[in-house]
Parts: structure tokens; sequence; C-alpha cells
């Protein structure tokens, strides 16, 4: 797979939602139950570890088994800080496949 977006063209920030429809691209490419089931796992592992969802979308990516390098597009040095926050984000193997939506039983505890 060829991931184009590590970071979903704000579908993990505040400018996606359920009830949020004004964006047509955003909801044509990125507006599914399982992507929104994605999008509220990498929320609440955001939650707990004091991160973003960007910070856990982007450390999933770098977090893949094969060779992979997320394209971010910073317009700013804080962008740029921001993101790099997810290189301190080791994912385990559960992490990768409860955010994947295979095991639902899983929830890290911090």
């Amino acid at each position: 797979n060829f991931a184009w977006s590590s970071q979903g063209r704000g579908f993990f920030t505040g400018r996606a939602g359920r009830d949020q429809r004004d964006n047509e691209e955003l909801v044509r490419v990125w507006y599914s139950k399982k992507n929104f089931g994605r999008r509220d796992r990498a929320i609440e592992l955001a939650n707990r570890l004091g991160k973003s969802p960007i910070h856990v979308a982007l450390a999933y990516v770098l977090a893949q088994p094969f060779p992979s390098v997320p394209l971010i597009g910073p317009r700013t040095l804080d962008e740029l800080e921001d993101s790099l926050q997810a290189l301190d984000i080791a994912l385990s193997p559960d992490d990768i496949a409860w955010l994947d939506g295979g095991s639902e039983q899983h929830r890290r505890t911090g």
C-alpha cells in the first residue's frame, strides 16, 4: 500500500468529524466507518500518551514492518517541531493491531 497522506489531510485533527461535511474532498476520500474507527482509536491512544492524534498517525506510519517515510507538509517551524514529536512514540505490535482494528480487546495503559 502507498499512503499518500500520512496526516490524512486534516482527518486526524478537528477539521474532520462525522457531522462535518463542508470539505467535499475530505469527505469523499477519508469518511468511512472503518476510517472513523481508526481515527477514534488514534485519538484514544493519543490521549493516553499525552500526544496528539497526528503524532500517533505518524508513529503508525513509521512503525510499519516495511520501509516507509511519512511525508509531512509543515508550513512553519512550529508545525515541523510538532510533527517530530511522533519520533518519541514507540508503538508495539499490539498497538498497531489495535489501531488497525484487528484487536479490539487491546487497550494501551500508558
